[in-house]
């Protein structure tokens, strides 16, 4: 089995993207119908047949206008939400991103970008969620991840 084999609904992909021991984080756009105004990192939807490391970096893309290579998978999340009156049961994949620029180019669903240390996971704009991906994050980069 590989990882394009475990799409279903409900399968998400998170990049945790880092440039220079900085840590990207994205603030939802308070329009959103979905944790709005919330930070964190790009994430998104896998597509029927689509690969997740593939569909991590398409997110990036689409939410930051950045391109990286994925190192690899760091954890994952399971979690409920609610779209439309359904309460769904969520699988989030997170993987390592490493991109070679800091350029960020919001996409409309974003209203705020920061880059933040990587050492400085009680940053006050981090959720428990997204600050355990940080952890993660900098555990792997402290080990040398190329």
């Amino acid at each position: 089995m590989t990882l394009s084999d475990l799409w279903a609904p409900g399968v998400l992909v998170g990049a945790a993207t880092v440039y220079d021991d900085q840590f990207l984080l994205l603030r939802r756009s308070e329009s959103e119908s979905f944790l709005p105004g919330v930070w964190g990192i790009p994430a998104g939807k896998v597509q029927p047949g689509e690969d997740p490391r593939a569909a991590c970096l398409r997110e990036l893309g689409e939410e930051a206008g950045l391109t990286g290579d994925v190192l690899g998978l760091m954890d994952y999340a399971v979690f409920s939400s609610r779209h439309e009156g359904n309460e769904l049961s969520n699988l989030q994949l997170n993987f390592l991103v490493r991109v070679s620029g800091n350029y960020v180019q919001l996409s409309s669903s974003h209203s705020e970008f920061r880059w933040i240390s990587l050492a400085d996971s009680d940053n006050r704009l981090l959720d428990p969620f997204t600050k355990n991906i940080m952890k993660c994050a900098k555990r792997y980069e402290d080990v040398g991840i190329p």
